[in-house]
């Protein structure tokens, strides 16, 4: 191998590794857009699961009372 074919070599490697290194830069856009529909999503979900928690913790103290009232009454 003649030093002109290892730096024929060693080039073509190089424009390999650029061409991935572009590609990737190019999907980061459809990738950061996703992870931002991502969480939004999530927080849409967080913010339904909060209320209906705040939901079962109003039931709860209902539940609580009436046992409560159904005791003092025997």
């Amino acid at each position: 191998m003649t030093q002109l074919d290892a730096l024929k070599e060693n080039m073509d490697s190089h424009i390999k590794e650029l061409k991935r290194r572009i590609s990737y830069l190019e999907n980061l856009p459809t990738i950061t857009k996703e992870n931002a529909d991502n969480i939004q999503y999530l927080y849409e979900l967080i913010y339904k699961i909060k209320d209906e928690i705040e939901k079962l913790k109003h039931e709860i103290n209902a539940v609580k009372l009436i046992q409560i009232i159904s005791l003092k009454d025997k």
